[in-house]
């Protein structure tokens, strides 16, 4: 039997900062055996801050700036984990993270920025580029409304006859803060004020540079003000700033693009850090006195060959980071020409001018500074190639399999088999199997195959049983835990049942035992987190080392009140769904390194939620019949309920709601691996009008941890959606109980 190389040791990388998208692509293209790379990150993009000011300016989009880390992360052969880091446990080798166990580490590399020093001054910083990133759209629409004609007039100083001077502020004349400024003027209305602010133009490069910024910034209409800003506070209609010497400025909005700091946690961790807490590394970027630890980019401080923090140290560094990480890990000496980095004392800098329709730049290098369109068609070509060398990744294929060709014509022709509930055996040979087995019956056996959970009786009353589980369909452990309980909890919830315990099967891949150790303990810490709000604790389990990580869930139950049943449907009623449709579409493409922007991460938000709500709110609304929407797809579980319950049904497919994603992916021809199964159900539905075939084919989509499907009087239908919606549950009329000769689906 063949297998993998086992992996022994951890290396981890916190943070998809400029050096850490490099190293994932130097070890995508020189993979070391035994070593299991994980990257961290508290995004599942990373925005390339060279650009941010040409999206600013309207030259890009912003998918065009960023880094998809998933995708990227797969072509490597790492994991990722999507959270955000709050500290180190540098004695037990762990990373703290927030809402969530501790990630143990064998090697870690710490590349995650920096921000701002705002002095607990208000204001926008601009780093952490993607919260400034997401505040921007409602700055800019600030600045237009006080803008208007109607505003300027009301802005109007008493009494003084001159229009208030109140518009941008920028702090920070360094050449990030003056090229955000032009940035900013070409993405605002010409009327806005622009003020940049800061002790000293562009300090660090030449004369000739400043004269050229300082022109470009008069015949742009951007006041330079020469001053530092020693006070901040808020006003009831923007802020107040009081300069250096002593003067006022008033602004709408507030920019800080100034001087940083590193995050708290870096020196709270006991690293040797300098007196902003930016971590002390030798020129192999190790750690000082922490051999295990190494810190690139706007985090590190150099010893010895202090630079001021800038993007494109990040950049040249990463090759040297990279490979004494592959050193490092291997337990090699960390000597050579390759493992020590010596920033460069003068390098180019290039400066754009906004201007969206004639877009140009300025260029310095060491006393040399020049002017032109040439430098911005530079620029723009230094940073798109960037971005393709991290977004343009090879297309990815399921393994070859060795088998004679005679032979390897009995496999499925998609070799790439999904994870989740994409992985469940198909409907119909599902249902031969279980016509083949012996009838099972017992007089204690209220409900069994065939509802959600089964029904068993004993002394002191019935207990209901259901078990669910998947091999993993995502990097991360406890994630993967937190899924498969909600997962397997629905059936208990489509039930009307309260969970009252837990059984667990975990299967983890051979490795090293530490390692086989943490990877059951983060998986099954994500499975008790939800089982303990749900009051049902993990009571037992098995656990087994097998070929790939997958988990399973018995779960036990008292029953409610009333037992819900998919047989209840009538007609007249109106079915509703509690969560969009798409996870089985957006992990198998996800799996192939196709990146939808927001997709994985509105699947991955959908697939860890509960739907104890939903249940509780559908019961108080009188709800007939419930099923939870899992492996089968929507039109599976559909199915079962109309014909338990003897009706059919008239699906408007408009009104289903679909998750970000998930449609972008079906006019790809991505698909589950369950989905062409699943779409047999369709022979049962007639389809009226000219129907979408690609929101059609997601009917069928296999879900993981999905919503419930809902058949509600219709008198109360409406009260429900607003109670579920009112609770921020994305729910949805999506067509009505008919007889049952009737299945159709209209557009």
């Amino acid at each position: 039997m063949q297998m993998q190389t086992p992996v022994v040791r951890d290396l981890l990388l916190l943070g998809g900062g400029h050096s850490h998208v490099q190293v994932l692509k130097h070890f995508a293209m020189h993979p070391v055996p035994g070593i299991r790379l994980t990257l961290i990150s508290d995004d599942y993009v990373s925005t390339y801050s060279g650009m941010v000011p040409g999206f600013i300016a309207g030259h890009y989009t912003l998918d065009e700036i960023q880094i998809a880390l998933e995708p990227l992360c797969r072509a490597a052969g790492a994991r990722f984990i999507c959270a955000r880091v709050t500290g180190l446990d540098r004695d037990e080798h762990r990373v703290l993270m927030a809402r969530r166990p501790p990630l143990r580490y064998d090697y870690l590399s710490i590349n995650s920025g920096a921000r701002p020093d705002l002095r607990g001054m208000p204001g926008i910083a601009v780093k952490p580029i993607s919260g400034f990133l997401s505040r921007w759209p409602a700055v800019r629409a600030s600045l237009q409304a006080a803008h208007q004609p109607q505003a300027m007039t009301e802005l109007t100083s008493p009494g003084r006859g001159r229009t208030n001077r109140r518009g941008l502020m920028l702090v920070g004349a360094g050449a990030g803060g003056v090229e955000m400024a032009f940035a900013c003027r070409a993405s605002l209305p010409s009327v806005v004020p622009i003020k940049l602010v800061g002790p000293t133009l562009l300090p660090g490069l030449n004369r000739r540079a400043k004269k050229l910024v300082g022109k470009a910034m008069r015949e742009k209409r951007i006041e330079y003000i020469a001053q530092r800003v020693t006070s901040a506070s808020e006003t009831q209609d923007g802020y107040r700033i009081t300069l250096t010497d002593g003067s006022a400025e008033e602004a709408c909005e507030l920019l800080w693009v100034t001087n940083v700091r590193a995050p708290e946690w870096l020196a709270e961790s006991g690293l040797v850090c300098d007196d902003k807490g930016f971590a002390k590394v030798d020129a192999s970027m190790t750690c000082i006195g922490d051999s295990h630890i190494f810190v690139a980019g706007d985090a590190a401080h150099l010893q010895g060959q202090e630079r001021a923090k800038a993007g494109v140290f990040a950049v040249r560094a990463a090759p040297v980071l990279a490979a004494n990480l592959a050193r490092a890990v291997q337990g090699l000496p960390l000597h050579g020409p390759r493992s020590s980095f010596s920033p460069q004392e003068s390098f180019l800098t290039l400066i754009g001018l906004g201007a969206p329709c004639r877009p140009d730049a300025i260029a310095v290098w060491g006393a040399w500074a020049l002017r032109g369109k040439i430098f911005w068609r530079l620029k723009d070509w230094i940073d798109q190639r960037f971005i393709r060398r991290y977004n343009e990744l090879p297309s990815m294929g399921a393994e070859s399999v060795d088998l004679p060709e005679s032979l390897a014509g009995a496999l499925p022709d998609d070799r790439m088999r999904c994870g989740g509930c994409g992985a469940k055996l198909a409907s119909d040979p599902l249902g031969r199997v279980l016509k083949r087995l012996p009838t099972q019956s017992a007089p204690h056996v209220v409900l069994g195959i065939g509802d959600d959970a089964a029904e068993v009786r004993h002394g002191t009353g019935s207990t209901l049983l259901s078990v669910d589980g998947f091999r993993a369909m995502i990097d991360d452990p406890y994630l993967l835990g937190r899924i498969c309980a909600h997962h397997s909890l629905n059936d208990l919830y489509a039930m009307g049942a309260q969970p009252a315990s837990a059984l667990a099967l975990a299967t983890i891949p051979l490795m090293a035992e530490p390692m086989m150790e943490e990877e059951l303990y983060q998986l099954l810490s994500g499975a008790v987190d939800v089982l303990n709000k749900s009051s049902a604790p993990l009571v037992g389990g098995h656990s087994a080392e097998g070929a790939e990580l997958s988990i399973a869930l018995t779960v036990t139950g008292a029953p409610g009140q009333t037992t819900l049943r998919k047989s209840g449907a009538q007609v007249g009623d109106v079915l509703i769904l509690t969560k969009p449709l798409g996870t089985g579409v957006i992990l198998a493409g996800a799996m192939r390194g196709i990146h939808v922007p927001g997709a994985i991460s509105a699947a991955v938000d959908c697939m860890d939620s509960s739907n104890a709500l939903s249940v509780e709110i559908l019961q108080d609304c009188g709800v007939n019949a419930l099923t939870d929407v899992t492996g089968f797809g929507l039109l599976g579980h559909l199915s079962e309920m109309l014909r338990a319950s003897n009706c059919g049904v008239a699906l408007r497919l408009a009104d289903i709601p679909l998750l970000p994603g998930a449609l972008p992916m079906a006019k790809r021809n991505i698909a589950s691996s369950l989905q062409d199964a699943n779409a047999l159900v369709l022979r049962d539905f007639r389809l009226v009008d000219d129907l979408d075939p690609c929101r059609l084919a997601i009917l069928s989509d296999p879900q993981t941890s999905g919503g419930m499907l809902a058949s509600v009087p219709a008198h109360q239908a409406d009260t429900c959606i607003k109670a579920l919606r009112d609770r921020q549950i994305e729910a949805a009329k999506i067509g009505d109980i008919v007889p049952a000769s009737t299945r159709i689906v209209t557009a």
